[in-house]
This record gives structure tokens, C-alpha cells and sequence, in this order.
């Protein structure tokens, strides 16, 4: 099993800082803060549309490290819906596995809610939102918010007549600062066995 691994860094995606619970001057009255919460989806949309340059590290059964290069999302149709599509280039560099490098390059869809619909990466995997109807990020997120979020079915190619698994999406957010935190997007992929083949961390950090 191979892990990929973005540490948090400039690029400014998603995260919140939970603020705490106070107690009164006198007797047993207390007050509580509600929780600071962060444009999770305006943050994703400028992701997405910005393009972006993320760097990773790889470890498991290979090591080394891996590099996606993101275009600007331009307006495309996806499986007959509506959204966005963005160009991703990947070069995978390892210490320890042959080849030890690999390229490879695609597109990646988004609904008009910027929620992951699929892939299609030539010669290499084409992948298709798994629900009918898939959710979006929510609007706002708090620390301690987590869900699955994106589920794909993956195929051999466009004609989808060979699956060879499927890729799960999660978010969870943590704590960083006073006024920042982190969201980590995790994605598992699984062959048609159920077997945990590969998981791609991607950790963004955000403000108010």
C-alpha cells in the first residue's frame, strides 16, 4: 500500500478553530461560544478555479516523492452533468520501486457545487461519482466536523465495461491556530476486492 502525504502548507484551502466555553464571575451560571466557522466551499471553489501545485511524500511499499500540477478549471460536462473540469499533471519520483519515475496526465470534473465527480486519466483509470445525486462540502465547517463526502466507481477506461474499484473521499478538520485550522482530505482507493490499495492525505490550511 502506497501513501501520499501533503504536509500543510502556503496553498490556502479549508480548515476552523473551535473556540471554548467560559464560565460566569459567581455562582453556577455559565455562557457558552459557539464555534468559529470557515467558508469551506468558497475556499474549495478558489482552489479549484486558482489551479495549485501540490507536494507530497510517499511512503509504504514504495517511497520517495510525488507532485500534482492543477490547472484552472474551465466549464465542462461531465456524465451529463454540468460543472467544471480542471487539467492535473502528475510526476512520481521513488527511492526504492522501478520505475522510478512515472508520468501521467488528465482531467479531473466537478459539479457546479465543486464536488469531485470523476477522473479520466488515459491509458491509466477513468472514475465516475458512485450516487446519483453526490453531496457537496458544506457551505461552512467547525473543528471536528468529518464526513465522507465523494465516493467514484473506477474503470479500466471511458467505456466503463471494466471496473477495477472504487475511491472513497473524506474530510476532517482540526485545529491549528486561533484563527486558522486545518482541513484534511483523505481519498482511499480500493480495488474490486475491497482491498485498501493506495490513500492520498492532503492537508490544506485556512482563515476566516
Amino acid at each position: 500500500m502506497l501513501k501520499f502525504l501533503k504536509t500543510a502548507g502556503a496553498s490556502l484551502f479549508i480548515a476552523a478553530w473551535l473556540t471554548g466555553c467560559g464560565g460566569g464571575g459567581g455562582g453556577d451560571s455559565t455562557a457558552s461560544v459557539a464555534p468559529t466557522t470557515f467558508p469551506a466551499r468558497a475556499a474549495l471553489r478558489s482552489n479549484i478555479n486558482a489551479g495549485s501545485t501540490d507536494n507530497f511524500t510517499v511512503s509504504g511499499t514504495c517511497s520517495g516523492t510525488a507532485t500534482i500540477v492543477s490547472g484552472a478549471a474551465q466549464s465542462a460536462v461531465f456524465e451529463g452533468v454540468s460543472g467544471y473540469a480542471a487539467s492535473q499533471a502528475s510526476t512520481l519520483n521513488l527511492t526504492n520501486c522501478t520505475p522510478a519515475t512515472t508520468r501521467t496526465s488528465g482531467q479531473s470534473y466537478y459539479d457546479l457545487n465543486y464536488t469531485p465527480l470523476g477522473s479520466d486519466v488515459p491509458n491509466i483509470e477513468y472514475t465516475r461519482y458512485a450516487s446519483a445525486t453526490p453531496p457537496p462540502l458544506p457551505e461552512t465547517l467547525v473543528v471536528g466536523d468529518a464526513a465522507v463526502y465523494a465516493q467514484q466507481t473506477a474503470y479500466s477506461d471511458s467505456t466503463k465495461t471494466t471496473p477495477i474499484g472504487t475511491r472513497v473521499t473524506s474530510y476532517a478538520v482540526t485545529a491549528d491556530t486561533a484563527t486558522t485550522a486545518i482541513l484534511n482530505l483523505v481519498t482511499q482507493a480500493y480495488d474490486t476486492n475491497g482491498r485498501l490499495v493506495l490513500t492520498q492525505q492532503s492537508r490544506y490550511r485556512i482563515g476566516t
